[in-house]
């Protein structure tokens, strides 16, 4: 399907087919559109990873515009990664970003009701020791989280799955009389923070960039399991070849499923989309479109976490053919990349997203589809 996907979307590009709005899917793939945070942004592949990967949702935005008197909306999302973060917020993308579940001894709070949609969250961090709340009993879970509030929720967070037993750097306003010291001194050893020069602010307001980028950070330090690269590699060698065998068995639920049980987040939502593309070609009777896969691709994990796994995928060339009353032609496309895993709270990785390498395959594949059919 991603071949075919790169395909329609050279058809849509020289104006031979229309595309029309996409079937529904769980998450339509506009609520992964991150609009504003530019790829040069310090924080960006945090940012996206945690947007593909589902973990955070962002801030879902709607903008109508009229085109040939016709109105239309078009969605996307924003991070607003310089805002502040409250303490139910962050609460909720670290326990999402560990995939955390209740333990038997949960702390409950006055100013934390049922009813409210961060209750689970701070329930499941107060049962693991995370949060302990305010001397006064409350957890104040709209108050903006400070810099050295987050990094002891950090701390506690992953005391059991880190070795914290090297010593960091003293932040001289971080004293041993602040309640972070310890949190603040032994975070920064293994550069979850990095602080401001020689300080680290510790009561200014923390951005939810901060937040984010120092989970992403932690997460990254937990090492895996002897068993998870080869599967995440299963995982992905599974997608690839799967997805070939039921796009020319044309079963189309079988490919659902697949996607659903390797995918998640921006990948599933990016491949249920590729499916409806598909359908504007399979729909026409006089149009005959084939791929097939040339050689054997090759995949190995480049690093593996307990929590992300980055696999690379080489050699995977699919010829693609196609024959239309107006056109035909034959072409090559290399589809080699890098493919993004995380694990879920089952122990399953899946992928959240592709990379395809950055060259000049684009450029040459348009050109000679545009050769060919004039």
């Amino acid at each position: 399907m991603k071949a075919l996907y790169v395909f329609l979307s050279s058809l849509v590009f020289f104006g031979f087919i229309c595309v029309s709005p996409a079937a529904a899917a769980e998450k339509p793939i506009d609520l992964y559109f991150l609009d504003d945070v530019d790829y040069d942004h310090w924080a960006y592949e945090e940012l996206e990873r945690f947007l593909y990967a589902d973990i955070i949702d962002g801030y879902v935005e709607t903008e109508s515009f009229e085109e040939d008197g016709e109105k239309y909306d078009y969605t996307y999302v924003s991070i607003k990664p310089k805002n502040s973060i409250t303490r139910a917020e962050f609460t909720k993308i670290l326990v999402n970003s560990m995939n955390l579940r209740a333990g038997e001894t949960v702390k409950s709070f006055p100013d934390v009701k049922p009813a409210k949609w961060y209750y689970e969250y701070v329930k499941v961090a107060s049962s693991q020791g995370i949060i302990n709340g305010k001397p006064d009993g409350t957890f104040r879970p709209n108050d903006k989280i400070t810099r050295n509030e987050m990094a002891v929720m950090i701390y506690r967070a992953f005391e059991s799955t880190l070795d914290f037993s090297a010593t960091g750097k003293v932040f001289p306003d971080v004293p041993k009389g602040n309640f972070a010291y310890e949190a603040v001194m032994k975070t920064a050893a293994l550069g979850i923070i990095k602080g401001y020069g020689n300080i680290f602010k510790p009561y200014n307001d923390a951005t939810r960039a901060e937040a984010i980028v120092m989970i992403d950070r932690a997460l990254h330090l937990v090492p895996g399991t002897d068993e998870d690269p080869a599967a995440s590699i299963q995982t992905v060698d599974r997608y690839i070849k799967d997805e070939m065998k039921f796009t020319e068995q044309q079963d189309v639920e079988a490919l659902k499923a697949l996607y659903h049980e390797t995918t998640m987040g921006y990948q599933l939502a990016y491949s249920l989309d590729s499916m409806d593309m598909a359908g504007m070609i399979e729909e026409d009777a006089d149009t005959k479109f084939t791929m097939e896969q040339i050689g054997e691709h090759v995949i190995n994990a480049v690093s593996v976490t307990n929590h992300f796994a980055e696999v690379r995928i080489d050699n995977l060339v699919y010829k693609i053919s196609m024959t239309a009353p107006d056109m035909s032609f034959n072409m090559n496309i290399d589809l080699s990349g890098t493919a993004y895993l995380k694990k879920n709270d089952d122990g399953k990785w899946k992928i959240y997203n592709v990379v395809l390498d950055e060259d000049d395959s684009d450029q040459d594949w348009k050109e000679t589809l545009e050769t060919e059919i004039n």
